[in-house]
């Protein structure tokens, strides 16, 4: 396994996309029968595989990006360090890429949310999606954010008041987006978020009539 990741890590710095091909293969192997050998280099492996998620070949980002799904699959919260940087690329996917890649960048951003630490995958989702100025984005980080939260439930959201008050904001925001489904997930954030006392008090402070 060792020297298949000393492969894999080659191939990924070639420029012949069948090896990335071949290198990204293997290191999804890897990810499935000895994850504990990817951790010693984990920080390296999550940006090799980023990196190839904005490929021009669609192939290789294809592969890329399911990769990345296994690697949150199998090493779930020790890849909490990596969420950032990877969510920002896949979401930069569900705008300029083909449909294929979309629904890939979509799927994989959905395994990241059940794997990792839910306060991590929030932040990501908060800082780089939902106030982004595409519509698409809006719409696959609002739908990934909305299950985060009811991950981590409204008592719990509300426990950090400015938290709590920029997610506030951030709902009645996406309620009123320009998409339907995003305004759907808006709604149902807010819903959720009006279970609780602290928040149903945060609104009537911070959030004008006009918001409403």
């Amino acid at each position: 396994p060792q020297k298949l990741l000393l492969s894999a890590l080659a191939w990924l710095s070639s420029d012949n996309w069948e090896l990335k091909e071949k290198g990204l293969l293997s290191i999804k192997c890897l990810a499935m029968s000895h994850s504990k050998v990817l951790l010693c280099r984990l920080r390296e492996i999550s940006l090799a595989v980023t990196k190839e998620v904005t490929s021009l070949r669609s192939k290789v980002s294809h592969s890329a990006i399911v990769t990345l799904g296994e690697l949150f699959v199998t090493l779930k919260k020790d890849m909490d360090s990596e969420v950032d940087e990877v969510v920002q690329v896949l979401l930069q996917m569900v705008w300029n890429s083909p449909e294929f890649i979309q629904k890939a960048a979509s799927q994989t951003l959905g395994i990241i949310v059940e794997n990792v630490t839910p306060s991590r995958a929030m932040t990501a989702l908060m800082d780089s999606g939902v106030q982004h100025r595409h519509v698409l984005v809006r719409k696959c980080a609002a739908k990934h954010l909305l299950t985060v939260m009811e991950k981590i439930g409204a008592t719990k959201l509300a426990g950090t008041p400015l938290r709590a008050e920029k997610l506030l904001r951030l709902a009645v925001k996406l309620a009123q987006d320009c998409h339907k489904d995003t305004r759907y997930y808006g709604w149902k954030m807010l819903h959720m978020l009006m279970d609780h006392q602290k928040f149903k008090r945060l609104l009537k402070q911070s959030v004008s009539a006009h918001d409403l």
